[in-house]
């Protein structure tokens, strides 16, 4: 069976390993440059995202990129009062890992360096323009007039899936939700963390961590206005570094130190959300990662959910002759669970908007839902995904 998927980031390339661990054969279309750099700053690596990768034999992956173990987080509010916490410190016995903070793009380079050696043919620069399903199979046309015919096609070509655009023309599209991100990375003397750190700013949400002497940041920032695609591409840093700092004046230490000591941000991202999606398969054509299920930077689950989902939809095409009744299988396992931490991540999202009457309301009640929120956490981590050969 020739399998093609579309989209070579942390979704695909896991995808393209966990078909090669299960006997079959992938091969990745990307449409970015092989620069091994796609964006993005840092991200976590959740238990249940560690023990997926360690089912795909790939558990030495986070050490190798450089990662960083991390549980737990600490909750404070513009004043600097603790105001939550959310323990990890027994995740390692709990579900067998503990989170790991790392570079996006050190994860990515990580996977595909281990896909390639692996054999799994990779083509860059590939930017899909036309998707044709027939009876036998689906027929690829990209922009550079290349054809490729497959069996069947795996979109793991993220929140603005070009597959999903193709497959399912009247299918929801992101919306915005008025948020952007940014963040980095900055050399600093502030003593390790044992938790990441999040405080709800006088104007914006900001969080960080602290390791071997370096502080990674990010920040949330309220921007109405929809920024047209790669208009935050090309940011003048001094301007933007300059008003992140304004709105982050006043909020407590150590915030306005990380943010003075950080020459730049590594990028600026909007935030969007994507609904449910009526459908995440047809008979030849699949959809996995963001592009079924976008999650929120908030859930900390997005890197996660796409490794499980690799290894699922891997097992379900070795143990499933049609590809159809794969897909079904695939999302039988999955989407109850992923569209429940869409939904979460949306929530926590929404509790990081200021206002004064909010504040104080979230201030009260941030326990409250910091318990229910454990809860969920535990179910999210003791996750484990059969991925054996």
């Amino acid at each position: 069976m020739k399998i093609l998927i579309v989209g070579g980031g942390i979704a695909g390339s896991a995808l393209a390993l966990a078909l090669h661990r299960a006997g079959l054969t992938g091969e990745v279309a990307e449409a970015r440059p092989d620069t091994g750099d796609t964006g993005g700053a840092f991200l976590t690596l959740a238990p249940n995202g560690v023990n997926a990768l360690r089912a795909l034999g790939l558990g030495d992956v986070p050490a190798a990129a450089g990662g960083f173990e991390l549980s737990g987080l600490d909750f404070r509010n513009a004043r600097g009062r603790r105001i939550g916490e959310l323990a990890g410190e027994h995740d390692q016995e709990r579900y067998g890992a503990r989170g790991v903070v790392l570079r996006r793009s050190r994860l990515r380079a990580a996977l595909v360096d281990r896909a390639r050696a692996a054999g799994v043919a990779y083509t860059f620069d590939a930017r899909l323009e036309r998707l044709d399903e027939h009876t036998g199979g689906v027929r690829a046309v990209f922009a550079d007039g290349r054809v490729v015919d497959a069996d069947i096609v795996i979109g793991a070509d993220g929140v603005w899936s070009t597959v999903r655009r193709l497959t399912w023309p009247d299918a929801p599209t992101p919306a915005y939700t008025g948020i952007v991100d940014c963040g980095g990375w900055t050399a600093m003397s502030l003593p390790d963390t044992a938790r990441q750190q999040m405080v709800f700013g006088r104007r914006a949400f900001f969080g960080y961590a602290a390791h071997d002497g370096l502080v990674y940041w990010f920040t949330n920032v309220p921007h109405r206005r929809e920024p047209r695609r790669g208009e935050l591409d090309r940011l003048d840093q001094a301007r933007w570094m300059a008003d992140i700092r304004a709105l982050h004046d006043g909020d407590p230490a150590p915030v306005p130190a990380i943010l003075a000591a950080a020459e730049s941000s590594l990028g600026a991202w909007p935030v969007y959300d994507l609904r449910s999606l009526d459908a995440w398969h047809t008979s030849r054509v699949c959809l996995v990662g963001d592009a079924a299920h976008a999650a929120s930077p908030s859930s900390g689950q997005g890197a996660s959910l796409a490794v499980e989902d690799a290894a699922v939809l891997a097992g379900c095409l070795r143990d499933r002759a049609e590809p159809v009744a794969a897909f079904d299988d695939f999302v039988t396992r999955r989407r109850a669970r992923a569209e429940a931490i869409v939904r979460m991540g949306r929530r926590i999202g929404d509790r990081k908007i200021t206002s004064a009457a909010g504040n104080l309301f979230r201030d009260l009640m941030l326990p409250t839902f910091l318990k229910m929120g454990a809860k969920a956490g535990q179910e999210q981590y003791a996750y484990r995904v059969d991925a054996r050969p």
